[in-house]
Parts: structure tokens; C-alpha cells; sequence
């Protein structure tokens, strides 16, 4: 008898320990265009992997892929520094094997000087789009990336104000590319 109930608890136990399993949902992979920089801030380049890679990370369930497949997709559709249509965008995720596709684009990152008689105020001129494609829901996403966001000028001169600010929006846009549906 005492084996009986021995085996019992052993196969609930099993059952029980396998259960998550079936449960578990697969990465959704991401496919990251390189940025379309229309500026002369060679930094933005920088700024845009690391936060773009970071958010990825932070984000569960999202998988960053680059390979030859992904390459050989991205080198077909012949962007030519220009922002991928809605079209090249699924063509992409098609022939790459990914499920989202995003890309960027910076037309402006400058920052403008405003006197005042409190004291000197920096404004940002930044101006971009981002646009995705998720092969998951069918769905295209495009956003103009706008931002004319004010600063005391003493506060900013001890870091690099104007590449933060575009990093924000960076991460803002990843977000929401990751999350439209």
C-alpha cells in the first residue's frame, strides 16, 4: 500500500513540476535597422544602438537577431539611406525569418540658445520618424519623432543634454514600436 501512494505522489509531483512548461511562449525576434542619420552628430549612431539594445533587454519577451539570412533581406530591399515603406518593412521580416522590423531615422538633432532676462534657455530642435512592421499581428507602425524640449542653460553645460534627450526619445520609440499592435 505504502508503494502504491509512494508512486501517486511521485506522478502528481511530475505533473506538477511540468506544467509551467506548457506554458511557456516563445521570444519574439527583432530585427533592428541601422539609423538613418541625416545630421552631422556621429554620436547619434552610438546613442541610438545602446539605448535601442538596452530597451530590448529590459523588455521581456523580445529577442534581438542579426545573421546572414537577416543581412541578405536588409542588403535586397536597397534602402539607399531612406526610411523603409510599409512594403520593404514586411519584405524584410519575410526573408529574414523576424517577427518585428524597426527603423529610425534622425533628419535634426541641434539645440538653440534663448536670452532671456531670467537666464539663457537651451530649446531642442530634434525632428526624425520611426517606423515598424509586426509580422506577429500584421500590423505597420510609423511615428514622427518631434521634440522641442526646454533647459536652463547652466544645468546642461556639465553633460551631453543634446544626445540624452535624443536616447529619451529612442527608448520612448522602441517602446512603443515593441508594444503597437
Amino acid at each position: 500500500m505504502k508503494k502504491i501512494i509512494r508512486y501517486l505522489i511521485m506522478s502528481l509531483m511530475t505533473v506538477c513540476l511540468s506544467l509551467p512548461c506548457f506554458g511557456a511562449v516563445e521570444a519574439a525576434t527583432v530585427a533592428l535597422l541601422p539609423l538613418i542619420n541625416n545630421t552631422d552628430n556621429e554620436l547619434a549612431n552610438q546613442v541610438f544602438y545602446k539605448e535601442a539594445m538596452g530597451t530590448l533587454k529590459r523588455q521581456q519577451g523580445f529577442v534581438l537577431v542579426e545573421n546572414d539570412k537577416l543581412t541578405a533581406a536588409i542588403d535586397a530591399v536597397q534602402l539607399n539611406g531612406k526610411l523603409p515603406s510599409a512594403a520593404q518593412l514586411r519584405s524584410i521580416a519575410v526573408d529574414g525569418g523576424v517577427d518585428i522590423v524597426i527603423a529610425m531615422q534622425l533628419d535634426e538633432l541641434s539645440k538653440t540658445v534663448r536670452p532671456s532676462s531670467e537666464e539663457r534657455t537651451l530649446v531642442l530642435n530634434l525632428k526624425g520618424q520611426a517606423v515598424a512592421y509586426n509580422a506577429i499581428t500584421g500590423k505597420d507602425y510609423s511615428h514622427r519623432i518631434s521634440s522641442n524640449a526646454k533647459a536652463p542653460e547652466a544645468v546642461t553645460s556639465r553633460w551631453d543634454w543634446l544626445n540624452e534627450q535624443w536616447g529619451r526619445q529612442v527608448r520612448l520609440e522602441m517602446e512603443r514600436a515593441l508594444k503597437a499592435q
